[in-house]
């Protein structure tokens, strides 16, 4: 291991990132470039820009973990993503492409009003700041492993985690400040080609590992993962106590669920796919973001079933199996390179979400006439960086109970946002006060929280019944509504 050839690598990555910052910063004339860049951007980009900002670096470091505890169930999800990307470019984007919108929010705001849309704002930015400054976070774990067992041990975990998310959170806020959505787009396609180039060289490394350790052939290694029941991809069998959450009726219908609410309503990820020139381009970049997911999980998943093999015997801990093995057995300067490739894995959704905080209280809150894009730009990434610091001041149980929530708070957040879009698409609307809508909206969260709370579904289960509580609230709050105005 040489340290400073890894760093060396890892200087030339941020340069790289700087340089498409910078490259585009010249070329901001109004704040639709700023925000999608006019529809100017090829399709691919946006695709790739697409798979990036959806994955982060949880997806390269714990969907190995997945597949090293169990087996490839989890692409039961995948090939619901897909089900529910084709659902949305069918039925859902026609009616944003015809609006020739910038916020997907702004289509609640002329159904039912500002209030809705405002709402839903606020949602998406209380949501956006808890559960990314709280996935920063978990981002600086792995990173602070990875140093410490590098070998820098005179800084505890926690002050190296600190200092990696402030490098991190300020390389990100310069080309997302400087560079707007077209900046963006480029750094997120580079990123992704860093992080999906890292996990094959990771993988062909891990066959080599495993060859050399057992004498096996390529062969004989894929024989053992499947008569380990590594590959075993769907769950017919039915289990009460507990539910499991990959039983495949489950996982298809809750991966579509949670794929027509993330990429029909979530305003990051439309975001991308509106910014396209075109209503069949952007069904293109959809329905391909989730083939391409598809092969992104199958090839870390693929990973996961080889440490299993490569660990077996030893004792170490599947959540930490793959840092493990980044800093153990790949050596300099491959091993800046994988590093490159969990910090491009991070700043591709940091970016995106500054990107769309800006975007959001720009339009949605009609603030573009007092305050410059950038500057939102700027305050949203020192939130982000702020949010990601505060689990290091809680204490362990605390820190637990904030993570969870973060990592679920879009669940929650998803299934009545997607019930709001699809009541706003109906010709037939509920008769409703302005403030209607986001008290509905507001109490459906709430209600799905507090059932979770009490009863543990399975996480797969979290957005359809988000939609059906919207769904069943609606007519009530109609009721409750129309006896007050009777009084």
């Amino acid at each position: 291991m040489n340290p400073l050839l890894d760093l060396f690598v890892l200087i030339l990555y941020f340069i790289a990132v700087f340089y498409a910052g910078f490259h585009f910063s010249n070329r901001q004339q109004s704040s639709n470039e700023f925000f999608v860049a006019k529809h100017r951007i090829g399709w691919g980009w946006l695709l790739f820009s697409l798979v990036a900002t959806e994955t982060s670096s949880l997806t390269f470091l714990s969907i190995p973990a997945l597949g090293m505890k169990s087996d490839f169930s989890f692409l039961q999800l995948a090939f619901g993503y897909i089900l529910g990307r084709t659902i949305v470019a069918l039925f859902l984007l026609p009616k944003y492409y015809k609006e020739d919108m910038v916020s997907v929010y702004s289509y609640l705001g002329e159904s039912f009003g500002k209030p809705a849309q405002k709402t839903m704002s606020l949602m998406f930015t209380i949501s956006r700041i808890l559960g990314d400054g709280i996935r920063l976070y978990v981002t600086s774990l792995p990173i602070a492993f990875l140093l410490m067992e590098m070998g820098i041990s005179q800084f505890s975990e926690s002050e190296i985690g600190i200092f990696a998310l402030f490098l991190l959170s300020l390389a990100t806020i310069i080309y997302t400040v400087y560079g707007g959505f077209k900046a963006i787009v480029f750094t997120d396609s580079l990123q992704l080609f860093v992080y999906i180039a890292g996990g094959i060289f990771s993988l062909f490394l891990l066959v080599q590992a495993i060859q050399s350790q057992s004498q096996s052939t390529i062969t004989d290694i894929f024989n053992q993962g499947y008569t380990s029941g590594k590959f075993q991809i769907f769950h017919f069998e039915w289990k009460s106590e507990p539910m499991d959450p990959y039983y495949f009726l489950f996982a298809i219908i809750g991966g579509a669920f949670l794929s027509i609410g993330s990429h029909g309503t979530d305003l990051m990820l439309v975001q991308r796919v509106i910014a396209s020139h075109s209503l069949k381009e952007g069904q293109k970049i959809l329905i391909g973001s989730g083939l391409l997911v598809f092969l992104q999980f199958f090839l870390f998943l693929m990973i996961g079933s080889l440490l299993f093999q490569f660990y077996s015997g030893k004792d170490i801990a599947p959540d930490k199996a793959f840092s493990f093995f980044i800093v153990k057995e790949i050596p300099s300067p491959f091993l800046g390179f994988l590093l490159s490739a969990i910090l491009a894995s991070a700043m591709s959704t940091l970016s995106s979400t500054i990107n769309s905080l800006s975007l959001t209280w720009s339009r949605d809150w009609e603030l573009e006439s007092k305050v410059h894009p950038r500057h939102f730009s700027f305050f949203f990434g020192v939130v982000l960086f702020l949010a990601s610091l505060l689990p290091f001041s809680l204490s362990s149980n605390w820190e637990k109970g904030l993570l969870e929530v973060g990592l679920t708070i879009f669940s929650f957040t998803l299934g009545p946002s997607l019930a709001l879009f699809l009541l706003a698409s109906m010709k037939k609307k509920p008769q409703l006060p302005k403030w209607g809508i986001p008290f509905i909206l507001i109490a459906s969260v709430l209600v799905l929280m507090l059932l979770q709370k009490s009863f543990v579904f399975p996480f797969t289960f979290l957005v359809p019944m988000g939609a059906g509580i919207f769904f069943v609230m609606t007519p009530i709050g109609s009721l409750i509504f129309s006896n007050r105005s009777s009084i």
